[in-house]
This record gives C-alpha cells, sequence and structure tokens, in this order.
C-alpha cells in the first residue's frame, strides 16, 4: 500500500500544479472486501461538504485506484468553480437525469483520464531521461551511436566466434588466479595453471587448439565467407539490438 499512498500524492501534486486548485482535498483509502464482491460496486466518491475523497481499494489494482482518483480530483475542481452548487449527485441515476451533472461526469472523465495520462507519461519519461544522465555521468562519456556501435561489434565478433569465452583471461573481472604467492616486489605472479598447461602442451599443440590464433587464422583462409552468409548475420545483430526497420526487413 506504500506505493499507491506515494503515487497518490505525487498525482494529487501534479493535478493541484496543472489545474490550480486551491486546496488538496483530503484522500481516504478504503477496504472494503463486501464491495469488492460486488461486479458493479462502488469505486470512488467526493464529498463537497467535506472537500473530501474516499477510494475504495480491495481487490483493485493500483493503477485503475490512481484513475479514480483523478476522476474524483476533476469533481473537486468542479466544486472549487463553483459548478457543483445547488446540485445533488447523491441522487440515483443523476448522470441519466441531470444535464448539467452529466456534463459534469464527462468533464471528470475525459480530464481524469488524460490527467493520469500525462503524469504517468511524466513520470516515465523522467526515469528514462535519469537514466540516461546516469550513464553518462564521468569524463568518459559514450554517445548512444557509439554504444551501439560497441554492441554491435560485439556481438559480430560474438557470432563469428572471436568474442572470449566467459571466465577466459580476456573476460574482465572473470580471472581466477591465486596471489597468495605473489612477488609483490617486482609485481610478477608465479606460474598460473593456464601458463603450466600451455608448457606442458607444447607449441605445436597449442597452435593446434580450436581457439588458437593460429587455428582461427587458418579457418579463415580455408573458409571461404559467403557475403550472403553476412549480411544475415548483420540483420541478426540489428535485430537484437532492435536497430531493424522495415527496409532492413525486406532485403532479407
Amino acid at each position: 500500500m506504500k506505493n499507491l499512498y506515494e503515487l497518490a500524492e505525487d498525482l494529487t501534486n501534479f493535478f493541484q500544479e496543472k489545474y490550480n486548485i486551491q486546496n488538496k482535498p483530503s484522500i481516504e483509502f478504503q477496504e472494503d472486501t463486501e464491495n469488492s464482491k460486488n461486479p458493479l460496486g462502488k469505486t470512488a466518491h467526493y464529498d463537497p461538504t467535506n472537500q473530501s475523497i474516499k477510494i475504495y481499494i480491495t481487490g483493485r489494482h493500483i493503477k485503475d485506484c490512481l484513475r479514480s482518483l483523478a476522476h474524483e480530483l476533476v469533481h473537486h475542481l468542479q466544486f472549487e468553480r463553483g459548478d457543483l452548487d445547488g446540485c445533488n449527485p447523491a441522487v440515483k441515476g443523476y448522470a441519466q437525469k441531470d444535464p448539467h451533472l452529466r456534463q459534469m461526469e464527462k468533464e471528470a472523465n475525459l480530464k481524469g483520464s488524460m490527467c493520469l495520462r500525462d503524469w504517468e507519461d511524466g513520470l516515465k519519461e523522467k526515469k528514462e531521461t535519469n537514466y540516461i544522465a546516469e550513464i553518462s555521468k564521468g569524463d568518459a562519456k559514450m554517445s548512444i551511436k557509439e554504444w551501439k556501435n560497441n554492441e554491435m561489434n560485439e556481438m559480430l565478433m560474438e557470432k563469428w566466434g572471436f568474442a572470449p569465452k566467459e571466465g577466459s583471461f580476456l573476460t574482465e573481472g572473470m580471472g581466477t588466479y591465486d596471489l597468495s604467492n605473489a612477488d609483490y616486489a617486482t609485481a610478477e605472479l608465479e606460474e598460473t595453471p593456464e601458463e603450466l598447461e600451455e608448457e606442458e602442451l607444447g607449441e605445436e599443440v597449442k597452435a593446434q587448439h580450436p581457439q588458437s590464433t593460429e587455428s582461427k587464422l587458418k579457418d579463415l583462409e580455408e573458409e571461404e565467407i559467403n557475403e550472403q552468409k553476412i549480411h544475415e548475420v548483420i540483420l541478426e545483430v540489428l535485430e537484437e539490438l532492435g536497430l531493424a526497420d522495415d527496409s532492413t526487413e525486406k532485403s532479407k
């Protein structure tokens, strides 16, 4: 419920600033299990006498509760304008019987829904802007274009088998060397398991390793890389990055 209270407060502040209401109404969130069992039960209502809003929340999605709040806030705005003077919205079926109150309901439905949408879009845009600002902090700033290019290069390298495997020496932060026997005077390590293994295998065996540079160069020389295959791989990478458009789809 904490999220509901915080979001409701933020929405109310947004509404007050947008429509310049003089006083914020009191808001009550009501638990009512019996009402929640009724498919056409009460969702919310505004009391102009006390300038208060009651929202029934049992069994409802938070966003639905906020929609009801936005609707009732418009009724509060109507009260401050004097549009509810002499009206009796407590009469059953008032939206069908009273033309003026029907117009009040139309305004509440329209402005309430659009206010919720504008507020929600603003929150999402703010979060996205904060995220972009966060990744741009520091001396080394990376543009979106540079980031996408780096992502594409890494994915292409991985597609062709040149990306370092997870846990390998080339993967940053994934080394598993034992520093207990390190010579801190010379900043050198004793032989690592990887070095021992390479020495035992010998240069000839190491060169035949499928992940060795020699093996990869040999594979590239022996294999004729099909241009269409490269095109398909690039298209696949573009799709994974979300950069593919209609023109790239048609060129498949």
